[in-house]
C-alpha cells in the first residue's frame, strides 16, 4: 500500500514539474500541485494494517512473542523500495519547488508550503472545535435527560403518594 502511494505521488510530482515548464502562471498548475501535495502527504502517513484471516490470526498468536513488525513487510526488497521511493519523492518535491522558484521568483515554493501549512492547521483546528462543540452538545443533552428523568421520577413519586393518601383518608 505504501509503495503504491509513493509511486503515485512521485508520478504526480513529476507531472506537475512538466506542467510548470509550460505554465504562464502558478494558477494554471494549482489543482495539479494540490493533488500532488495531497498524495505526497498521504504517502508519508503510515498505511493501516489490513485485516487478517482466521489462519493468519492463529499463526500470529503462536508467533506473537517473536513478531514486532505490526504488519510491515520484513522483505529486504520491499524495505529498499520503500526507502528509495521516499527519497525519490523528497527529491522530486525539491526539484518541483526549484522549478517554481526559477519560473515565478525566489521564495514562491516556500510561500506556497507556508500558506498550505497554515490552512491545514486552521482546518485541523476547525475540525477540533467542531468535535468539541459536538461533545459539549452531547453532554448538555445528557444533562437535560437526566434532569427530565429526575422530574419524571419526582412526579411518579408524588402521584403514588397522592394515590396512597386518597386510599386511606
Amino acid at each position: 500500500m505504501v509503495l503504491a502511494e509513493l509511486s503515485l505521488a512521485i508520478a504526480a510530482v513529476k507531472g506537475v514539474g512538466e506542467l510548470i515548464d509550460s505554465a504562464k502562471s502558478v494558477a494554471e498548475v494549482a489543482s495539479s500541485l494540490d493533488s500532488a501535495l495531497n498524495l505526497s502527504d498521504r504517502a508519508k502517513k503510515t498505511a493501516p494494517v489490513k485485516t487478517k484471516g482466521k489462519t493468519e490470526k492463529q499463526i500470529e498468536q503462536q508467533l506473537e512473542k517473536y513478531n514486532n513488525t505490526d504488519g510491515e513487510s520484513t522483505n529486504l526488497g520491499a524495505i529498499v523500495q520503500e526507502v528509495t521511493d521516499a527519497k525519490t519523492l523528497k527529491h522530486e518535491l525539491y526539484r518541483m519547488g526549484t522549478k517554481l522558484d526559477i519560473k515565478f521568483g525566489r521564495g514562491t515554493w516556500d510561500k506556497i508550503l507556508e500558506i498550505r501549512a497554515k490552512r491545514l492547521a486552521k482546518q485541523k483546528q476547525l475540525e477540533q472545535d467542531h468535535r468539541d462543540k459536538l461533545k459539549e452538545l452531547q453532554e448538555e443533552r445528557k444533562r437535560f435527560w437526566l434532569e427530565m428523568l429526575k422530574v419524571i421520577g419526582l412526579l411518579a413519586t408524588l402521584t403514588v403518594f397522592a394515590i396512597w393518601l386518597l386510599q386511606y383518608y
